[in-house]
């Protein structure tokens, strides 16, 4: 959904008309100058099983927090303080994409410190859903919350952005491959991310049958990783430098952009080999 022609307003829940636009207090979070038109892209229209619009992260790099607001009003000071801006619409009839540009300076969402931000979807003016109504829909649903001094409950969607491991898979020189680059979450399965993004895996049992097929050396970055479990640990005492990908996954405690390299393949010769006591070497499963 892209930023089509846009209507910026501030709205004031009272009997009376709105408000004219007033300047915004634009709340600054991690991310930098979070603006609502740099969050749009960030969001995607989907339907849910009733068929009803619903907002969901455009991206996999995002996931979105839902949380509820509530806006003190007074008689006297009966507005929301809140600025609204609309991004395309959904189709022909009805539907857009209208997300929080920012507060009020001196409204009363400012003045309470409510947790709003620029790129937020209102979902629910009280107990009516407003999730995917355009410009125009939204207000009306706000303009009809109890009047003041009634404090106006709002519910949120928010994208949050989901921490990262950055991946690099290298290659044996022989298959004369350029290096693979992608992310990985936290918690993520490594075998899993692997096959994911394309990287040819071989056949891997995940059972004690296990051969070590699925291995890799772990260039940089192993503290991004799980401590290997006791079993993964005595299938791999040999090579302290390997994983295996059906059991390793990324610590759900990693630090966002992290760099974990890791490179296909080693050579299975030494982990699958043993010397018997006279000096005979012999191959053996694990």
């Amino acid at each position: 959904m892209q930023s089509a022609a846009t209507v910026l307003a501030a709205f004031a829940l009272a009997a009376t008309a709105l408000t004219p636009p007033q300047r915004a207090l634009r709340r600054q979070t991690r991310l930098h100058a979070r603006t609502a038109e740099g969050m749009a892209p960030g969001w995607k229209a989907t339907t849910d099983e009733t068929g009803a619009y619903e907002l969901i992260p455009a991206s996999y790099e995002y996931q979105y927090q839902e949380i509820f607001v509530e806006i003190p009003r007074t008689a006297e000071s009966p507005g929301l303080g809140v600025l609204l801006e609309q991004f395309g619409t959904l189709d022909a009839a009805n539907g857009g994409l209208t997300l929080v540009a920012g507060l009020v300076e001196g409204g009363n969402a400012a003045n309470a410190g409510v947790d709003l931000l620029p790129g937020d979807s209102i979902v629910k003016a009280g107990t009516t859903r407003v999730e995917c109504l355009d410009y125009d829909a939204t207000v009306d649903a706000l303009m009809a919350l109890p009047p003041a001094p009634a404090p106006a409950g709002l519910m949120v969607k928010r994208l949050v952005k989901v921490p990262f491991v950055n991946m690099r898979v290298m290659f044996p020189r022989e298959e004369n491959r350029k290096d693979v680059t992608f992310k990985m979450r936290r918690g993520a399965s490594l075998r899993a991310e692997l096959l994911r993004n394309r990287v040819e895996m071989p056949t891997c049992c995940e059972d004690m049958n296990c051969l070590c097929n699925c291995a890799v050396q772990v260039r940089k970055g192993a503290a991004v990783l799980e401590p290997p479990s006791t079993q993964e640990a005595q299938m791999i005492k040999k090579e302290p430098y390997w994983r295996l990908t059906c059991r390793a996954c990324v610590s759900r405690d990693a630090e966002d952009g992290s760099e974990l390299v890791i490179r296909m393949r080693p050579d299975l010769e030494n982990v699958m080999r043993r010397k018997n006591p006279f000096g005979m070497e012999t191959t053996f499963k694990f």
